[in-house]
């Protein structure tokens, strides 16, 4: 013990080759569980994406058309009172409407525009809750529920009266029919539970009423809305794919001209559209937009099967390139280089109002 005074070369050699096995062990074993720990939450956030995206969809396509209790009857009457009543963003007696990327409708709005070779879709109906008519409609007004004031809630910066703000467009239904109009004014008394909905001699707001006074206590009962029946909010909903604030796909939505992006990393989207082509509430086929050529066929559409992409929203996520399938096409290569991970999502979705 006493000559030993340190390591020989031969001793400290030994030392660092185990040292470095050792090392390597650890860091493959490091590796290892960083790749999967990288895939698992990848695959995480797609699925979450992806069923978060199928439920935005199915719970808005499922209302589409709706206009309260007179959804429920084969021979609800709906009226549009708007003036570019036949326009994209205000055709509210379309309840659904299929689009490709390739085929912009004039004045869609939507912004950023659909990514190329995508398939888009607008759904159109009341949604929300409904405010009680109180009395029998007189020709320019009609008489509601006053459930409260929100002061300086509207976009304008005026007063929100049980929901409603004026400019909004309305639907005012009952079990039979349905008309859409545009509030101009809103006129509520101090203390009464009753308001005024006035629907006439004011077209300052965009896109104004085409037809400002109808019927009321003179008119015919295609023009009375009487006590029972409601108003809802008039809405237009669009789905679509762009590019988002990363710069990836994302899925957009477009609500009466309000363009939001709600999940990024939806990279496609393919809908197809089930016509009922002997009126029995069950699609005889599963249609592209393209293949629906007239246009009283879009009434005929019971339902929609959409198929959504999803991608990882990091690259290198895999360790080699991942073919997929989708739109019926088997073995799609994606870019090589981002390595991302991706999952196919597919839902078909029954539209309420045409299910019986």
């Amino acid at each position: 013990m006493k000559k030993q005074l340190g390591l020989s070369l031969i001793e400290l050699m030994i030392a660092i080759t185990l040292g470095l096995i050792l090392i390597t062990g650890v860091l493959q074993v490091f590796i290892s569980s960083k790749t999967v720990y990288t895939t698992q939450q990848a695959l995480s956030r797609i699925q979450e994406t992806g069923r978060l995206a199928v439920d935005f969809l199915a719970r808005d396509i499922r209302m589409a058309g709706y206009m309260g209790c007179a959804s429920r009857s084969s021979e609800m009457k709906v009226s549009n009172m708007l003036n570019n009543s036949s326009s994209y963003q205000y055709d509210f007696t379309t309840s659904i409407m299929g689009y490709t990327a390739a085929n912009l409708p004039a004045n869609h709005g939507l912004s950023p525009l659909p990514k190329a070779d995508t398939d888009f879709f607008v759904l159109r109906g009341a949604y929300g809750s409904g405010v009680a008519i109180t009395k029998n409609n007189m020709s320019g007004t009609l008489f509601a529920n006053n459930t409260g004031v929100e002061a300086d809630a509207c976009s304008d910066g005026g007063d929100r009266v049980s929901g409603i703000c004026e400019g909004d467009i309305l639907v005012v239904t009952d079990c039979t029919k349905a008309r859409v109009f545009q509030v101009v004014n809103l006129q509520t008394v101090q203390g009464s539970t009753e308001m005024n909905v006035v629907h006439s001699g004011n077209n300052s707001y965009s896109p104004g009423n085409a037809n400002a006074s109808w019927g009321g206590n003179s008119g015919s009962d295609d023009e009375k809305f009487k006590p029972g029946s409601e108003i809802l909010s008039a809405t237009s909903i669009t789905y679509f794919i762009a590019t988002g604030t990363s710069g990836r796909p994302s899925l957009w939505q477009n609500t009466n001209g309000v363009n939001l992006e709600l999940l990024e990393g939806v990279e496609d989207m393919s809908v197809r559209y089930g016509v009922d082509s002997n009126d029995d509430f069950v699609p005889d086929n599963y249609r592209l937009a393209s293949e629906i050529v007239n246009a009283s066929d879009w009434e005929k559409v019971v339902a929609l099967r959409v198929e959504l992409l999803v991608a990882s929203i990091d690259d290198g996520v895999i360790p080699e390139m991942q073919k997929y399938s989708f739109e019926g096409e088997d073995d799609i290569e994606p870019d090589p280089a981002d390595r991302r991970l991706r999952q196919v999502f597919s839902t078909t979705v029954g539209i309420r109002t045409r299910s019986f």
